[in-house]
């Protein structure tokens, strides 16, 4: 079952989402005002879902859902937003997993949950996997550097180079890019 946090500053509103949430046996975790709003408070909530009721999401706004977003890693649903494209890109931009522009029934709320948390998940799964990609990318680049610098001085072939790092990252269970990264800050030391 989902934990919501409802973030609105109009009371009816909130109340109106919260029943109609725990109708659709969601847990509602909190209600907050935007000026309470802060990584603390949201913290504290412990919500799996975020959902937002913005008319007119202004720059601070955008700035909250995308902490909330990104830093705090919980998918968000703005309800109520504009309905103009610059708005909906804006929104995007700042983490918003499922932007609601018109009305919205109680019967509605359930499926813009589902879709709202299944796109954060799978924008999260595609962050992960680039920044694996770019820290490999990063690694592989170190690892050859430090072949360089032993084919350099140590007339090693490029394969002998990488046997050489291989086997000494085995006998001293350390992982290749470590060994590199010892080699390349060796070969640092020795220039001065």
């Amino acid at each position: 079952m989902k934990k919501i946090l409802i973030i609105d500053d109009v009371t009816d509103r909130a109340a109106w989402l919260k029943a109609s949430l725990e109708l659709a046996e969601y847990v509602v975790v909190g209600i907050l005002n935007w000026e309470l709003v802060d990584e603390h408070s949201i913290q504290a909530a412990s919500a799996d879902v975020i959902i937002v009721d913005a008319n007119a999401p202004g720059r601070d706004t955008l700035e909250q859902i995308s902490l909330m977003s990104r830093t705090l890693e919980k998918p968000v649903v703005v309800l109520g937003g504009q309905k103009d494209q610059s708005s909906i890109q804006q929104a995007m931009r700042a983490g918003v997993s499922a932007y609601v522009a018109h009305t919205i029934q109680s019967e509605d709320l359930s499926g813009i949950i589902q879709v709202a948390a299944a796109r954060f998940a799978e924008h999260k799964r595609l962050r992960d996997e680039l920044k694996e990609a770019k820290g490999e990318l990063v690694d592989r680049k170190l690892v050859d550097r430090a072949k360089g610098i032993l084919m350099t001085d140590h007339g090693f072939s490029e394969a002998e180079a990488y046997k050489r790092m291989r086997n000494m990252a085995m006998s001293r269970g350390k992982r290749l890019v470590q060994v590199a990264e010892a080699i390349i800050l060796a070969r640092e030391l020795s220039e001065g």
